[in-house]
Formats: structure tokens, C-alpha cells, sequence
């Protein structure tokens, strides 16, 4: 008859401080493009500013050339927002897998019972 183990559990998946290595760094990414949104937006703030005098002062010019800036700077921004999006589901993801790795089911081997094989011999024998 064969007994069956538990012993640890392979590491088919990252290691620990593989995962937390990359947790780190992906937070990092995250944080730095969230400070360059808010710079973005600091940026688009201004340059509305600056059309609305430039439309109130009737320099046609100017507004336009803004207007322009403007256009440029929103279509940078949504890739950031969408670059931030992405990101925040890594870390989230991340995390999860961090904070429930040592959560794995063990893994069972089949190994067989040195009692089983001392019972056949004794058999054999009488």
C-alpha cells in the first residue's frame, strides 16, 4: 500500500522577493507618471489661461497657437491617464499575489510506505 506526503510547495510562480521586486519598482512607475499627470494638468490649466487673455484681448494669433498647445497636451495626458490606469492594476495585482502567496496549497507526492514493502517480503517468504 502506498503512503502519501505533503511536502513545500514548488515554486512554479515568482519567488517571494521576485514578487516584491517587482511590486516595488511597478509602484515606482506608478507614483512617478501620477506626478507627471499632475504636472499635465497643472500645464493644461495654464494654457487655458492664457487663451481665454489672449481671446479677450483679441490677439487671434496667440489663442490659436493655445488652442493647438492645448490639443497636444490632452492627447499626452489621456495616454498618461490611460498608462496610470494600467499601472495601478499591476500594483493592485501585485499586492494581491504578495499578500496571499503564502497561501498555496501544498503540494502531495505518492510515495510508498516502508511497512507495505516489509509485509510483501514476510509473505513471500512463508
Amino acid at each position: 500500500m502506498e503512503g502519501i506526503t505533503v511536502t513545500k510547495t514548488s515554486m512554479k510562480k515568482p519567488a517571494m522577493s521576485d514578487l516584491k521586486k517587482e511590486l516595488r519598482t511597478t509602484t515606482i512607475k506608478f507614483q512617478k507618471a501620477c506626478v507627471q499627470l499632475n504636472l499635465l494638468n497643472k500645464q493644461l490649466s495654464d494654457i487655458a489661461k492664457r487663451m481665454k487673455l489672449a481671446k479677450a484681448s483679441g490677439d487671434r494669433r496667440t489663442a490659436y497657437n493655445l488652442q493647438l498647445r492645448a490639443s497636444v497636451t490632452e492627447g499626452i495626458r489621456a495616454a498618461f491617464y490611460e498608462y496610470v490606469y494600467m499601472r495601478a492594476e499591476d500594483v493592485t495585482m501585485l499586492r494581491r499575489e504578495v499578500k496571499y502567496s503564502n497561501w498555496r496549497k501544498p503540494e502531495v507526492e505518492e510515495v510508498e510506505d516502508s511497512d507495505s514493502e516489509d509485509e510483501e517480503g514476510e509473505e513471500e517468504m512463508a
